[in-house]
């Protein structure tokens, strides 16, 4: 099982992050060729977009001074001319005149077809008036040059001419599209790639057609109009494709035999040193079981490293046995320490802690909590009133009466306890009950007016047991009250101040007898009940003369 366990380890922890490695090597390798492929196919199109330009610009200039002869043409000025004296006098009101009018201008139009490569000519008169039109074919796209027909320094009007626009002898075999007002009208791709698209084609950038990504880069080109726009396409899949299955079907089969490799080694290193290891982990189970690290010299094995673990651990349990009997001489230590020098303050109280602790023992007892609980329970209520170490001695030892100020300063020491106590981790488990010791069952208790199962059930059992001895002890400023008095107050007390459940196992626990023979010994004594002074441990249903305080 330990073999099988340590290879399922490495198997995650090397051959895992190896796979895992040499998959984001690839992505990261096809992410880049398509990173810097985009990049330079972006800028071929840039480059291919000024060369176009270029060439149109040129080709234009050329095409510009051919038909600039037709600015000349004198048959052309001539119809013309008369067209704007028959306007200006009013005659083309007449519809015979203006029919022969029309008649002549698409005669003049008619030769100036015959002299020039054109696919549509358009007679334009000065103010802006379509004369004659004449075009090979309606559906068409034409590019158009305008060439002005000028009388010396008077403008009679412009010839447009017109190319039919093909847009794949344009791209010139690579992927383009026409835009016509922001929508496509032409492409060389299948139209249909573009029914649910919507961007702004004036802008350079990528584009997810289908399954293919391409990038695009807009050229303007003049003769088609304002409305019109190419934009040039290149696929970015196609261009990384033969460099990506090159890369597959290289990469692919060598990570497939490096990590055939990487198990087989794996396989063999695992059980060249599990079988030394099982050894050290039926020892670490055991010591497990018994909670005491106790780890035996192991026999030598072939491993190197499995020597010098097994030589660290048992070394480790040596320093840990050690360190855990100094811990706990230590720990008793303070406990005393802290203990004794809360009762050294005041030689009245001197084994008022203890007694509550053994008081909170018993009735854990009776209560039938765990033994773990009870241990608990013990420590937490010899510590409950370290906060008193912080109240000055004028208040904490005066035998009169206490003032509210002074009563008030009296109720700070559960947080006072806790301030001290928080500062040592092992403390810890017993803050519940050194800061809550005093809350009420009916939540009139104090320092934060918890009530019922908001206060901890040790908590609960230490306030009771420190109100029993409270009562049953002689003070300074009071005698000890008789045994039957206090049985009285502690089940008046029930409900409101103690927990019901706990007054009850306390009245049932072994205390009664011990409590019935102190109740004999301070008998012979003194019995003369004498309170001058607030004592925060008595139940509140305890007269206290001159101070009225609910604890």
């Amino acid at each position: 099982m330990l073999r099988t366990s340590l290879s399922r380890r490495v198997i995650a922890f090397v051959l895992l992050p190896l796979t895992f490695l040499f998959a984001a090597s690839l992505f990261w390798v096809e992410r880049s060729v398509r990173q810097n492929t985009t990049v330079q196919m972006r800028g071929d199109l840039v480059k291919q977009q000024r060369r176009l330009q270029q060439e149109q610009i040129i080709q234009g200039r050329q095409t510009q001074r051919t038909l600039q002869v037709l600015g000349e043409n004198a048959a052309l000025k001539a119809a013309l001319t008369l067209h704007r004296d028959l306007e200006n006098s009013g005659s083309l009101r007449d519809p015979t005149l203006r029919s022969q009018l029309r008649h002549t201008l698409e005669e003049r139009l008619q030769s100036v077809r015959d002299t020039i490569e054109a696919d549509s000519l358009t007679l334009v008169g000065a103010p802006g008036q379509t004369l004659a039109h004449w075009q090979r074919s309606v559906s068409a796209i034409y590019t158009q040059r305008v060439i002005p027909i000028n009388l010396g320094p008077e403008n009679l009007g412009r010839l447009v001419v017109g190319n039919e626009f093909h847009l794949a002898s344009f791209a010139s075999g690579a992927e383009a599209i026409l835009i016509q007002n922001g929508r496509v009208e032409q492409s060389t791709l299948p139209i249909s790639l573009f029914a649910n698209l919507s961007r702004d084609w004036s802008q350079a950038g990528e584009l997810q057609l289908g399954h293919e990504q391409f990038i695009a880069v807009p050229i303007n080109i003049a003769e088609l109009g304002p409305q019109y726009a190419i934009v040039m396409l290149a696929s970015v899949d196609a261009a990384v494709a033969p460099f990506l299955h090159t890369l597959r079907t290289v990469l692919f089969p060598a990570t497939a035999v490096s990590l055939a490799l990487a198990l087989v080694l794996v396989w063999f290193a695992s059980r060249a040193v599990t079988q030394p290891l099982q050894s050290l982990t039926r020892a670490c189970q055991d010591s497990i079981q018994k909670g005491i690290l106790e780890i035996p010299p192991t026999s030598r094995s072939g491993v190197l490293e499995v020597n010098v673990l097994a030589d660290s651990l048992h070394r480790a349990a040596i320093a840990a046995s050690d360190a855990r009997y100094n811990l706990q001489q230590a720990y008793l230590q303070i406990l005393e320490a802290l203990v004794e020098s809360l009762e050294a303050r005041d030689p009245y109280t001197a084994g008022h802690s203890r007694r509550v602790s053994d008081y909170s023992i018993w009735i854990g007892r009776q209560l039938a909590l765990p033994a773990q609980e009870i241990e608990s329970l013990r420590i937490g209520a010899l510590l409950h009133d370290i906060g008193k170490i912080g109240i000055p001695d004028a208040v904490l030892l005066k035998d009169g009466r206490l003032t509210d100020d002074e009563f008030r300063m009296i109720k700070m020491h559960p947080g006072i306890g806790v301030r001290i106590l928080e500062r040592i981790g092992a403390f810890e488990p017993y803050l519940g009950v050194v800061g809550l010791h005093h809350e009420n069952q009916d939540g009139s208790g104090y320092p934060h007016g918890l009530r019922g199962e908001q206060i901890p059930l040790a908590a609960r059992i230490v306030h009771l047991a420190d109100a029993y001895d409270a009562m049953t002890s002689n003070r300074p400023y009071r005698n000890r009250m008789p045994e039957d008095k206090v049985r009285r107050i502690l089940r008046e007390c029930s409900g409101t101040q103690f927990d019901p459940s706990v007054v009850e196992a306390f009245f049932a626990s072994p205390a009664n007898s011990m409590a019935a023979n102190l109740e004999l010994l301070h008998a012979a004594i003194n019995d003369r009940p004498s309170l001058h002074r607030a004592d925060p441990d008595l139940p509140m249903s305890v007269d206290r003369p001159g101070i009225s305080i609910r604890l």
